[in-house]
């Protein structure tokens, strides 16, 4: 297939390229920069100059493409963050899906992908959560932005035929990624707490099982569209049994332990707020429906080839 990528650049982006292009698949990536291209290239895809927030030149673009992709993100850097931080991200999630909804309809795509997050479930007390469970009534602030975007890709496909499948991923980690190498450094200089009882389930995903299910939504389209399906590695842990396993693998000193009130200072409040939310997600629907199964099941195996791959980087 004919497939565009926006966001191919990125941790995620990257990896779904290298994916389709090694099962022939014809791979252009939204291309903002000389640098992107070259990556691009060198990943043997077609970069495309474009603006994500430029409906004409996305437009062009992605005209002709069979499947387009909506992994673009832009997740800031830093560990205490604001809300303006997160404005670009969330106008790429808004705006961005716009205009990319409306490149694939006008393309004719026979598949559009759009990434979320399990985050829009908020916190549930712990409880279980899969494609069926409504969205939290307020979800974490920097969810609502997601929640939004599938709101434009459902009325798309609703109102005008789009046929589109809407991923929510766990939390990602991966040796290339920067909040999996932060956390890690932080580990080992035993900066990263454990945040009141550390009895918080997380939801996990290595990047390499997110880009498999991907790959899955476009060779498999016609039973992807129309879905929205949860993505994680099926193991839902706490966080304390995460944080104490790290600590582990890179032999530093047990975590810490701060009732969580405090961590408002150091990371803000809704940073705090994502880290804190309590769910745990099935991932039934996406191994039935697509015939997706991770390769790291469980986030012990999965952490420690980040810790492999780290090593030999």
């Amino acid at each position: 297939m004919r497939v565009f990528v926006a966001g191919a650049t990125g941790v995620l982006g990257r990896a779904v390229v290298r994916r389709l292009v090694e099962r022939g698949h014809q791979v252009a990536g939204l291309s903002r920069s000389d640098d992107n291209a070259a990556l691009l290239r060198r990943l043997k895809a077609e970069p495309r100059a474009a603006d994500l927030f430029d409906p004409a030149t996305l437009g062009r673009a992605a005209a002709g493409s069979e499947a387009i992709l909506h992994l673009a993100t832009a997740i800031p850097a830093a560990t205490r963050t604001t809300l303006e931080d997160w404005a670009e991200n969330d106008r790429i999630r808004r705006e961005g899906t716009r205009h990319l909804v409306e490149a694939a309809l006008q393309a004719g795509a026979r598949i559009y992908v759009q990434q979320s997050v399990l985050y829009v479930h908020g916190d549930r007390d712990g409880g279980w959560v899969d494609e069926n469970t409504p969205p939290a009534g307020s979800p974490p602030l920097l969810a609502r932005s997601a929640l939004d975007a599938e709101e434009i890709v459902r009325s798309a496909a609703a109102a005008r035929g789009l046929p589109a499948a809407i991923l929510r991923f766990g939390a990602f980690y991966h040796p290339e990624a920067h909040s999996t190498r932060v956390m890690l450094q932080m580990i080992r200089e035993n900066r990263f707490p454990i945040l009141g009882s550390g009895r918080t389930w997380w939801n996990l995903i290595h990047v390499e099982d997110a880009a498999t299910a991907v790959v899955h939504a476009v060779e498999r389209h016609d039973r992807a569209a129309g879905r929205t399906l949860a993505v994680s590695d099926g193991e839902p842990v706490m966080m304390g049994e995460v944080l104490d396993y790290l600590a582990t693998l890179v032999g530093a000193r047990p975590p810490r332990r701060v009732p969580a009130f405090l961590a408002r200072f150091a990371i803000g409040p809704h940073t705090l707020e994502i880290l804190m939310a309590s769910y745990r997600s099935r991932s039934d629907a996406v191994r039935s429906a697509l015939g997706w199964s991770p390769a790291y099941p469980s986030f012990r195996m999965g952490l420690q080839a980040v810790l492999t791959a780290a090593a030999q980087a």
